[in-house]
């Protein structure tokens, strides 16, 4: 397809349907859609790239992640768009309170500087990610970007292999420190989150010898990877995308109510493991640092104690007093961070942050509950969700910017996929407030097509047979005119 077709926005229903070129408004259409094509031809160069980086230089996914962003920013402003549904809003305002509040808990931070600086970087991240996620309905040729972004898993996948195998010869140009089967740790949780979206999408559109091939193949490399995080998320993956494909709504809806009991209730939950006894020790024995993870959540329960309702200011996990003393041999009380997303923000923002937290994570699953995916495709995504959960829950640090970066991106990637992995059934719920005469044209498109196999129209046109866009949150409902 060629780059002339500029991106254009999907048709919706209930969406203001005019032309809105906002900052680019004085250009001329003809500009405003070569501006369009160019800025999707920047995302298409940042698809492939981001699996391999992650394997060789995982810092460097936030440039390209940044540079991806400012690609979405240009096509959504070059595009035109509609008014902001309320779950953008919504989406929007959590991300800004967390940050508002993040910026303002400096003024009790015990390192103010390092808490100005964090709120900073998160907005710009923010900013970025919304972005991408808004430039997935916009998007002309999303099956492009979807075989990139497949290679690029694939190449990945290969690169992170032939490292291990290597002893790390692979990555030591790209690095002066000595090899460590847990540098690919970051690449492989990664490869956890972004594997069952990825042979679901190829699963749709009727790739099954690939899909087996590429699910085999990423199973077979995190198994025999380090990292604990991507084993445990993937395992955890599976029976949640089995149960979300048996009755997506009823579990997606589930999972948002325990998700929000986990992060409210987690300085009395996981801050107490540590007491059980010899839970420690069992620990250990599955993984050397498995003992020491349990001390440092016990650690963050008991400094939040001492300041619940505001926290001890953002990204100040690393300053704690008693942080920096040692329990045994090479561990001390809190490195760095507590390695567990609820505890961190319980502990950096209190109340506030561990509440924010909730409300996003429970939003994600009731914008899952509310899609118009191919069910195989929606269960997929979110045992996706599953997966980024458990890794957030049990490893990184929440204010990393590669983590971040990286969320982000796999996100947007999810999204590309979901546009071309064909639509199911609508929601009830959704499905009662879409006109009865848009039903059946809807369904008799669904009856003369396979919508896992649609043909794209001609270019210059918008496909009427692709999906809707699901960003974060948002619920938007493709109206398909009758042929």
């Amino acid at each position: 397809m060629p780059l002339a077709g500029a991106a254009e926005p999907s048709p919706e229903i209930g969406a203001d349907r005019r032309t809105q070129h906002g900052p680019l408004r004085f250009a001329s259409e003809a500009k405003a859609r070569r501006i369009a094509a160019w800025c999707e031809a920047g995302l298409d160069a940042t698809a492939m790239p981001f699996f391999p980086l992650l394997v060789l230089l995982p810092r460097a996914v936030v440039p390209l992640v940044s540079v991806a962003g400012l690609c979405a920013a240009g096509l959504v402003l070059s595009t035109g768009a509609s008014k902001p549904r309320l779950a953008v809003k919504l989406t929007a305002a959590l991300f800004g309170t967390l940050v508002v509040w993040g910026a303002f808990s400096a003024l009790w931070s015990i390192d103010p500087g390092r808490s100005l600086i964090i709120a900073a970087r998160l907005a710009a991240l923010a900013a970025v990610g919304l972005s991408l996620v808004a430039a997935t309905g916009r998007l002309r040729a999303p099956e492009r970007l979807n075989w990139l972004l497949l290679t690029g898993l694939a190449l990945g996948v290969a690169a992170s292999a032939a490292d291990l195998v290597t002893g790390g010869a692979v990555g030591a140009p790209f690095t002066d420190r000595a090899y460590q089967p847990a540098g690919l740790n970051r690449a492989s949780v990664s490869f956890a989150i972004a594997l069952l979206p990825a042979a679901a999408v190829l699963l749709c559109r009727g790739q099954k010898l690939l899909a087996l091939a590429i699910g085999a193949t990423t199973s077979a490399v995190i198994g025999v990877l380090a990292g604990t995080a991507a084993k445990a998320a993937l395992l955890a993956a599976l029976p949640a995308g089995l149960l979300l494909y048996l009755s997506r709504t009823r579990f997606a809806r589930a999972a948002a109510v325990v998700s929000v009991l986990i992060i409210l209730t987690a300085p009395l939950t996981f801050a107490k493991l540590a007491q059980l006894p010899l839970l420690p020790h069992s620990a250990d024995a599955i993984k050397s640092s498995g003992g020491h993870r349990l001390f440092i959540w016990s650690f963050a329960g008991d400094r939040t104690a001492e300041r619940p309702l505001i926290g001890w200011g953002l990204d100040a996990s690393r300053a704690i007093p008693g942080g920096s003393d040692p329990i045994r041999s090479g561990q001390t009380w809190l490195p760095l961070h507590p390695h567990n997303a609820p505890l961190q923000l319980w502990l950096e923002l209190g109340v506030p942050g561990a509440v924010t937290l909730a409300l996003l994570i429970a939003l994600a699953w009731v914008a899952l509950a509310e899609m118009d995916w191919d069910p195989l495709f929606a269960a997929a995504a979110g045992a996706s969700l599953t997966a980024a959960l458990l890794a957030s829950f049990a490893s990184y640090g929440m204010w990393e910017e590669w983590w971040v970066s990286a969320l982000w991106f796999l996100l947007y990637a999810v999204l590309v996929m979901g546009r071309i992995a064909g639509r199911g059934a609508a929601p009830r719920r959704a499905a009662r407030n879409i006109p009865v005469l848009q039903q059946k044209a809807r369904h008799s498109d669904q009856d003369d097509n396979d919508y896992c196999k649609r043909i794209p129209d001609k270019a210059g046109e918008p496909d009427p047979g692709l999906p809707m866009p699901f960003e974060f949150g948002i619920y938007r409902r493709h109206a398909t005119p009758s042929r």
